[in-house]
């Protein structure tokens, strides 16, 4: 799951997390993170899956630095801090949750039962 967390200004510490790609960033009202802050364009930049990682791509105007250093598209790491417009924010993977393992567990030991019940029926059923 990505993270994205702002680091200064009135909006320090807000958090994003999306775990679907593309994840697009702005103003705009078909951003997945909406901020509405000073340089943040409607459409600033996409967060994407590519075969070399999470790819980060800015818009055709829109002002992107990734780690204080000016990039139109660029392989993002963890620990990154992307500057856009106004805002700086890192760039993070989260940790994943566990789903829980109960309902397929007592599934199987269910169809286990049903099966042994199964071959106990066909041996009492022969044996007659």
């Amino acid at each position: 799951m990505v993270q994205l967390q702002i680091l200064g200004g009135e909006a320090s510490g807000r958090k994003f997390e999306s775990d679907h790609f593309p994840i697009c960033v702005g103003r705009g009202e078909g951003a997945d993170w909406r901020l509405d802050q000073p340089g943040v364009w409607a459409r600033h930049f996409q967060i994407q899956w590519r075969t070399e990682g999470l790819v980060i791509e800015a818009e055709e105007e829109a002002l992107l630095s990734v780690n204080d250093i000016p990039a139109r598209r660029a392989v993002l790491r963890g620990g990154d801090v992307i500057t856009f417009g106004a805002v700086k924010a890192r760039f993070s993977l989260s940790p994943l949750r566990q789903s829980s393992m109960a309902a397929r567990e007592c599934l199987t030991w269910l169809g286990l039962g049903a099966l042994c019940l199964g071959q106990v029926w066909l041996v009492y059923y022969l044996m007659r």
